[in-house]
């Protein structure tokens, strides 16, 4: 997979308007009330090996990269043939997708849906914008895990039941996610986030409209293909708002233009939570519209008598183009209505003849295969594919929590609305205290920006010989180079300097300046490979990896020589949407914690306390363009550029890349890592 290359585009079901994939889109602009569909150019399925779960069919997952923490912390599920519950239900064929713990995190297949989410809104230009979402449980659980995970911000509205009795997290502080409490059911929460989602600068994260969504639910489909080696008879999936039946029906229509593995759609059997079943209602009256009695006021009254909760979408993927309606209709389609009693009856006989528990929804749907052998619309010898979403749950030994609500007047936005004066007393107070906790073990992260130059100041007057580091790289316009002596002399100091490079730069050596070189080998094998498979330099072809070999790396390897404990950064919440959520203090690891003095600071501030205190900055800031753009943010020469006022702070950094305006990865990964 190559940044650059076209994998995907979108396509309304209705219109047939197209959309690129560099943004992040789930609605089609002209309004259709119809699915956005994933049309791949690959046409052929394709797995590969070099991946373990569903990385591994990355061709139809609508991704261009894949982020190395969801290589090592992503969730998959079990796909086997049943034996003990097959033979109980008399079956001869019948394959469990089991989307549960240990296989999922959290013991939910919202683990797929979360982290291929995060890694399509991260490969777009949309990059760094908060995902606003609603959900009444799994989702929840699911996208916080995995925004702390990938550090990525979210915001969630959910009912109050559902956060006090179904929403928990691994964490006691989940800084990343803000958490909006409703006081009503679960359409409330959908409604009031989809009005928040319209605030610029911010994205609505689709719900069953977000085609990642369903296409990572649809390896479901994919990987039972390549155990059966065709596309199976049938599909059971408990429903609430029905992207996992149309993900399974899309998957199924790319399968049969590969020709390979059968001509015939899998028969879509979904179900719901008696009396909650809008959709069954629906199906049986031969109905594309659910009866309104499902979706007023007086609904809530029956959504309270179910047990199954997450089922409870009061306007469902029904009606629309491409929605479970016409679903049902091009596979010849069933709905079942499955009482409290026999969700409970299905949940113990699951866990007593395949040993684990499994949540309410999971026995939604394997009560409805009880069903459906009842009423012989499934023949004992077919192919049956059975979604088990959730379990596992009673086995999970790691401590769960409550997540807080989201509290408007935080402590950040009390500090946020101080004067200067006042911000620079906060700043040198949090200096003051690493300095008092940490000793000789904090430094200064220097990167030479205008940013740092203030850390620097603010923090020498703290602890005028505080360590101070710095990573330059081979991509460092020669003024930075230049500035750094100029920096060096005037302030007399001796900044750790690290560098991947070859040699140390001329300068340098001519003013006795030490510098740790780290070896280049790495970074010219990558260098050479791209140019030899692309044709465009490392920087423009994939910025991630170069930032990680000239910037990362060294960071880290800096951070462990040095024997640090904490560091101090310069990041603000202000330069753009990547850093608008970090906190003051952020608790890494147990060897390592960053702290933010300035992140509160506006742009227009670090200006008035470099001229008031007279302190040098880069001379890139001062360069005049004639269109009235300039540097706001300082970078490798072939990744900055000038931009206009109107602009983020950051949007100048990789421009011309999917990378635009995001980070580095200095900032969203332990300085300690292992490399």
């Amino acid at each position: 997979m190559f940044a650059g290359t076209v994998k995907y585009t979108l396509k309304c079901l209705k219109c047939g308007k197209t959309y690129s994939e560099d943004y992040y889109i789930c609605h089609c602009e002209n309004k259709c009330d119809a699915l956005l569909k994933t049309v791949y150019e690959q046409k052929r399925f394709t797995i590969d090996e070099s991946y373990q779960g569903i990385w591994r069919y990355h061709e139809w997952l609508p991704i261009q990269k894949i982020d190395p923490r969801l290589l090592d912390q992503g969730s998959c599920f079990h796909t086997y043939k049943s034996t003990k519950l097959a033979a109980h239900l008399g079956l001869q064929n019948l394959i469990i997708c089991f989307n549960a713990y240990p296989y999922c995190h959290t013991g939910s297949f919202k683990d797929l849906e979360a982290q291929v989410t995060f890694q399509r809104v991260m490969n777009t230009f949309d990059s760094g914008k908060p995902l606003v979402m609603s959900s009444d449980g799994n989702n929840a659980i699911s996208f916080v895990y995995y925004s702390n995970v990938l550090r990525y911000p979210i915001f969630l509205f959910a009912t109050e039941d559902a956060r006090v009795r179904r929403i928990w997290s691994f964490s006691k502080t989940n800084p990343y996610t803000r958490l909006f409490p409703i006081y009503g059911d679960y359409y409330d929460a959908i409604s009031l986030a989809n009005q928040f989602s319209r605030v610029e600068g911010y994205l609505s994260e689709g719900g069953y409209r977000n085609v990642a969504r369903r296409d990572s639910v649809g390896t479901i489909i994919l990987d039972a293909t390549r155990f059966l080696g065709y596309i199976p008879d049938h599909y059971f999936q408990a429903l609430g708002s029905g992207p996992g039946a149309i993900a399974a029906y899309e998957t199924a229509e790319r399968l049969i233009l590969d020709g390979r593995f059968g001509k015939k759609l899998p028969k879509i059997h979904g179900s719901q939570n008696y009396p909650y079943a809008p959709m069954v209602d629906a199906w049986k009256n031969h109905s594309r519209t659910i009866d309104e009695r499902y979706q007023d006021e007086a609904a809530k009254k029956i959504i309270d008598q179910t047990i199954a909760h997450v089922l409870t979408n009061r306007f469902p993927a029904y009606s629309l183009t491409g929605g479970i309606y016409d679903v049902l209709t091009a596979t010849n389609g069933e709905m079942y209505s499955v009482t409290n009693e026999e969700i409970e009856k299905a949940q113990a006989l699951f866990e007593k003849l395949e040993g684990i528990s499994i949540v309410p929804e999971a026995g939604v749907t394997i009560a409805s295969l009880q069903q459906a052998i009842e009423k012989e619309t499934v023949s004992l010898q077919d192919s049956i594919l059975l979604n088990i979403t959730g379990g596992g749950r009673k086995e999970i030994k790691r401590k769960r929590m409550h997540i807080e609500p989201y509290k408007f007047l935080t402590k950040k936005l009390q500090i946020s609305q101080k004067t200067l004066e006042e911000k620079i007393q906060h700043s040198k107070y949090l200096i003051q205290d690493a300095v008092n906790k940490y000793g000789n073990k904090v430094a200064v992260a220097c990167s030479w920006g205008k940013d740092s130059m203030v850390l620097l100041h603010l923090s020498r007057t703290i602890n005028p010989d505080i360590p101070i580091f710095s990573v330059l790289t081979i991509h460092k316009p020669k003024e930075t180079i230049e500035f750094v002596v100029k920096v060096i002399k005037e302030y007399n100091i001796k900044p750790r300097i690290f560098m991947v490079a070859d040699a140390v730069p001329e300068i340098f050596e001519k003013n006795t300046i030490d510098v740790t070189l780290l070896p280049m080998e790495h970074y010219h094998r990558e260098e050479e490979k791209l140019k030899k498979e692309t044709g465009n330099a490392i920087y423009y072809e994939n910025p991630d990896l170069c930032c990680k070999l000239l910037k990362v790396v060294p960071v880290r390897y800096a951070y462990s020589t040095m024997g640090l404990q904490a560091w101090l950064s310069g990041l603000r919440n202000t330069e753009g949407f990547t850093r608008r959520y970090v906190p003051e203090v952020e608790r890494i690891s147990d060897h390592e914690t960053k702290i933010n003095p300035l992140l509160a600071w506006t742009e227009e501030e670090i200006w008035k306390y470099i001229k008031n205190n007279k302190l040098l900055s880069h001379p890139w800031y001062r360069k005049k363009y004639k269109d009235g753009r300039r540097i706001r943010s300082l970078g490798c020469e072939p990744c900055t550029v000038p931009i206009f006022d109107h602009e983020s702070e950051r949007d100048g950094r990789w421009r011309k890349t999917l990378k635009k305006g995001g980070e580095c990865g200095i900032h969203t990964r332990s300085a300690s890592e292992q490399v």
